[in-house]
């Protein structure tokens, strides 16, 4: 399970990435069931982009893979996302999995918005955060 302040921690640790780069991003963070447990959009960050990085870290989380996977698995699979009959899915790079020790999913990081094609990495940077006991 993630907490609010595991989640707090890990929104705080992407941010922090995002101020040393000059970004300004949005960044959602969901527990296995690609539930919102916390959210933040920094200043300068266009308003949709909340919407999107909640998408990206859902679909991290109930696809089981980083939202770079999924999109090369639509690729690969030639598939339109609305195959999967789920509105909130998104192949945008930015979703990055969670997983524990034991290799259980649970939970998801996003992130969208001005990071030039980082999104992902940035993403990644919140997870020691979600992990620590």
């Amino acid at each position: 399970m993630i907490s609010f302040a595991r989640a707090r921690a890990a929104i705080d640790a992407v941010v922090a990435a995002c101020e040393a780069a000059g970004f300004t991003v949005a960044v959602a963070v969901v527990d296995d069931h690609g539930d919102l447990v916390a959210a933040q959009r920094m200043d300068g960050c266009r308003p949709r982009s909340m919407r999107m990085t909640q998408r990206k870290a859902y679909t991290a989380a109930v696809m089981d893979r980083n939202t770079s996977a999924f999109h090369a698995e639509l690729d690969a699979t030639h598939r339109q996302i609305g195959y999967y009959g789920d509105a909130m899915l998104c192949g945008l790079p930015g979703g990055v999995v969670v997983r524990d020790a034991g290799g259980r999913t649970i939970g998801a990081i996003g992130v969208t918005g001005n990071a030039k094609n980082r999104d992902e990495e940035l993403a990644a940077t919140g997870i020691p955060a979600l992990l620590k006991p």
